[in-house]
């Protein structure tokens, strides 16, 4: 489960935090992704790699923006996974990455001179402005409008310079490292330590870019991203930024993203009944009829957990009518939910809950209640008193020992003296 750990309610500036911002990417889930990125990028030794090479930067970019992002909302913990951030926000980042190299390579191989350098250096000027944008806006067009750049350094003034000097230090650096590597070890080893230290910088420099936007969060105009802001809980379930993480994904066309994130949530809280809801949601949104029948037996399971019988019997009959051979997967919920439709008048949903109980569970102690409960319904309720008495002697016979055996058998002597009651003349009048 994310880790959503409140934000700073005194946040020190950024140059009085220098080495905590230099050993953030030691927590364990920033670390994580150092190492496993790092070894990602080896897919760039093989043939045609550079392609694959591109989606591991991708999936690097998300992390990094989402650790920015916990970073502009004054949280000191990095995250242990990417949910704010959109996957169009990382394609961005790394078609920007691609875009950039290509343009230098273009312009030193097309003009004499120093060309690709200037350019280089007008874009190490507006990196620092770029990440804001996009992880701010995720907007790929203002990103690269040198305009929005100039406007970003106005307002930050000497601290914008400040966050371009990190990050020319950070390229010194790797550089550094880099070249005193290659002459000592292999190119594998050297590429992958290397790839660890580019990483380890980018997210420290992720994250000082994100405590800079917290510290001048009225310059910029950032009032913090909704999921990951602090909800009272007076006011708010403990769902609530997870339900409001899913909607934003939603909102951005990353529908899948939502059922995903609404999914993997699932699974650690099952009872969690708000984010079953929410699921539910978005798979009939998606027409996913196949995951939502998968999902209403255990949303069927946490409403009962919740005292929500009746709740659970409307969408127990939903699921029938679309799947007549849909079935509960747990026996106390058949046993549960079928004597609460047998209770409410729902005849036809408790004997369709409640059929083929023996078969799913083999040698369950609720057999004999279950069908001796179908049997009443079908005698007094249905017309189908013929069944019934079949059913009844069934289970005098697969389970003679069962303690219900007394209540079979003075259930069917009740039937018996119905059958041999005479009706009732019809009254004169």
């Amino acid at each position: 489960m994310t880790d959503l750990s409140p934000a700073n309610e005194n946040p020190r500036p950024y140059h009085e935090r220098w080495p905590e911002i230099l050993i953030y990417p030691m927590q364990p889930g920033a670390l994580s992704t150092v190492v496993a990125i790092a070894f990602a990028h080896l897919v760039a030794l093989i043939p045609l790699g550079f392609i694959l090479d591109l989606l591991v930067w991708a999936a690097f970019f998300k992390y990094a923006f989402e650790a920015l992002r916990w970073s502009a909302n004054g949280r000191e913990t990095a995250p242990e996974i990417s949910f704010t951030v959109s996957d169009s926000t990382a394609r961005y980042a790394m078609l920007l990455l691609v875009l950039a190299e290509v343009a230098i390579i273009l312009l030193n191989y097309t003009y004499e001179g120093n060309a690709g350098t200037y350019v280089g250096i007008a874009l190490t000027f507006a990196l620092p402005a770029i990440v804001m944008i996009l992880a701010i806006d995720e907007d790929f067009f203002r990103a690269i409008n040198p305009i929005a750049w100039i406007a970003l350094a106005i307002r930050l003034r000497g601290t914008y310079l400040v966050l371009v000097g990190v990050f020319v230090a950070a390229v010194f650096v790797q550089s550094v490292i880099a070249a005193a590597l290659a002459s000592v070890l292999p190119s594998v080893l050297t590429l992958l330590l290397v790839y660890c230290v580019v990483n380890y910088l980018m997210i420290a420099n992720f994250h000082l870019i994100g405590w800079v936007i917290f510290e001048h969060a009225d310059e910029l105009g950032y009032t913090g991203h909704i999921e990951l802001q602090d909800i009272p809980p007076q006011e708010e379930g403990p769902d609530a930024r997870i339900i409001d993480s899913a909607r934003r994904r939603a909102a951005s066309d990353d529908a899948e993203g939502a059922i995903a994130l609404l999914r993997d949530e699932i699974a650690v809280r099952p009872d969690a009944l708000a984010l079953h809801e929410e699921y539910r949601h978005w798979l009939g949104q998606a027409d996913a009829q196949t995951e939502l029948q998968r999902n209403t037996r255990h949303y069927i399971s946490a409403l009962l957990a919740h005292g929500k019988d009746h709740a659970a019997l409307d969408v127990a009959r939903d699921a029938f009518a679309l799947d007549p051979g849909f079935a509960l997967d747990k026996p106390e919920d058949v046993t549960r939910l079928g004597a609460a439709a047998a209770a409410a008048g729902q005849s036809q949903l408790a004997l369709s809950l409640l059929g083929g109980f023996h078969k799913r569970f083999r040698n369950h102690a609720d057999i004999a209640r279950n069908y001796l409960l179908a049997a009443k319904i079908m005698a007094e309720r249905v017309n189908k008193e013929m069944q019934a008495r079949a059913l009844l002697q069934q289970i005098k016979i697969v389970l003679p020992n069962d303690p219900l055996i007394p209540e079979v058998d003075a259930y069917l002597e009740f039937l018996d003296r119905l059958a041999t009651t005479p009706a009732k003349p019809p009254a004169a009048g």
